[in-house]
């Protein structure tokens, strides 16, 4: 019956994080498209990006007293977006200006309701988390691709429906099991004792953010921006297929990829003519897709093995996120202008958007990866801190026990099996037993495949 209960809560999750994924798109894509001036659907896109920004500053500012209080202002606030967003899509049509501000507050909501689902991602098993969020973001996606092909009345119902699909499965959730979705009660400064996030990571998910903005204010034309979201939906979907098989592609393995793609993607968007700028389009649409999964995994694995408040890490990551995001907007709507009215200027400033990002992604993937720690002619790496944190995360990723992490991290500071059998107080026999469960369970055959192992092992921006 555990089991069960257990599929039957990622079951239920997964269709209320797909829910949420199509309404976060939504919201961007479709429900401006009902203004009535395309400079009033710009500010409803800016607007609504930077009160993500804020909601998400506040949830990081407030997230004592909200895991505190079980988080039920966090609730209350996805039920008041919810009422905003029947506001903005059912309500007899209004001003302009009344459509922007309850999209603002629409956007308070999913931000909340976002944070939310983002703690019951956290409590999922670690080995789910990367597929689980893959195939819900391509899901998601889908769903918000057949939102745009309705009809006008149909597709603000299907809007409002999985808006409320999302906040209907989170309840359920929270009903059955609490603690399933809620974090634990962590005080903040404790938090940050344990660890800091770096600030070029955060930075770097910042970028892949404007990357989305840039494409939604570039694609002025509706096929241009499903194209955009089929490219993402199928990667998404290959990124499942890929946590399926274990992952064989991750981020450090992408690096050496990705910027050139990028920087050819924001040079060839105004360079070469409207179908090189259309495939630059779903060249950024396919890497923000990389890199938001990317993204959601880290943080929720920095969340798990520093044991801090979901809530607070959450904040940290995003609040920057959706300044990217409105900052790619306005980037998008203003290069798009000069194209139109001087082809030159546009083609300089996405020249130098792409050189900029050049120089950013190489810093922060230096810092997000140093080399390894070890100094030359060391016997063995230190285990402490960062180094200890990734033998965590690969005694959670091959099922090791308790005790087998323990012998882990002796095996990793160059102990032999003799040292092992006097430090656990362990007979000399099962201390060499748990030396093979691990080389077998992590797919090594010697001490120094396993020191490659752990040093390959990066966690999310650690100090």
């Amino acid at each position: 019956m555990g089991s069960r209960k257990l599929d039957l809560d990622t079951l239920i999750g997964f269709v209320g994080f797909a829910s949420l994924v199509s309404t976060v798109l939504a919201l961007f894509l479709i429900v401006p498209e009902f203004a009535s001036v395309e400079r009033h659907a710009a500010a409803m896109r800016i607007g609504c990006a930077l009160a993500l920004a804020l909601a998400f500053s506040l949830v990081h500012f407030a997230s004592l007293a909200l895991a505190t209080g079980r988080c039920g202002i966090l609730v209350i606030g996805a039920f008041v977006g919810l009422v905003s967003l029947v506001l903005v899509l059912l309500a007899p049509s209004g001003p302009s200006q009344v459509l922007i501000v309850a999209g603002v507050a629409a956007a308070f909501g999913l931000g909340a309701l976002c944070s939310l689902w983002f703690c019951f991602v956290c409590a999922r098993p670690h080995k789910i988390i990367p597929l689980f969020a893959s195939a819900a973001v391509g899901a998601g996606i889908l769903v918000c691709m057949v939102e745009s092909c309705l009809v006008d009345e149909a597709s603000r119902i299907a809007i409002v429906f999985t808006w409320a699909t999302s906040l209907a499965c989170l309840l359920v959730l929270i009903k059955s099991r609490v603690e399933s979705v809620f974090p634990e009660s962590i005080e903040n400064r404790e938090s940050d004792k344990r660890s800091k996030i770096l600030w070029t990571s955060a930075l770097m998910l910042s970028i892949s953010n404007f990357e989305f903005g840039y494409v939604l204010g570039s694609a002025a034309e509706g096929s241009e921006r499903m194209l955009c979201l089929a490219t993402a939906a199928v990667v998404a979907l290959l990124m499942a297929v890929n946590f399926a098989r274990k992952g064989m592609v991750n981020e450090r393995s992408l690096f050496p990829l990705t910027p050139p793609l990028t920087m050819f993607a924001f040079l060839s968007s105004y360079l070469f003519g409207d179908v090189f700028r259309l495939l630059a389009l779903c060249i950024l649409s396919a890497l923000f897709t990389v890199y938001t999964l990317f993204g959601t995994v880290a943080v929720a694995e920095h969340v798990r093995i520093s044991h801090l408040s979901a809530l607070r890490v959450y904040g940290k990551a995003r609040a920057l996120d959706y300044v990217g995001v409105a900052v790619g907007l306005a980037s998008g709507y203003g290069i798009a202008w000069m194209a139109s009215a001087n082809m030159l200027f546009a083609i300089q400033a996405s020249a130098a958007i792409a050189v900029a990002y050049g120089f950013i992604a190489s810093y922060c993937h230096k810092a997000r990866f140093p080399e390894a720690s070890m100094e030359e002619g060391s016997a063995m790496p230190e285990t402490k801190g960062l180094w200890k944190k990734r033998c965590r995360v690969v005694g959670e990723q091959c099922d090791l026990s308790e005790r087998q992490f323990e012998v882990l991290v002796l095996v990793a500071q160059g102990r032999n099996a003799k040292y092992i059998e006097e430090a656990l107080s362990i007979s000399l026999s099962t201390a060499q037993t748990h030396i093979r469960n691990i080389y077998r369970k992590t797919g090594v055959h010697s001490r120094q495949e396993l020191l490659n192992l752990i040093e390959d092992t990066k966690l999310y921006g650690e100090e």
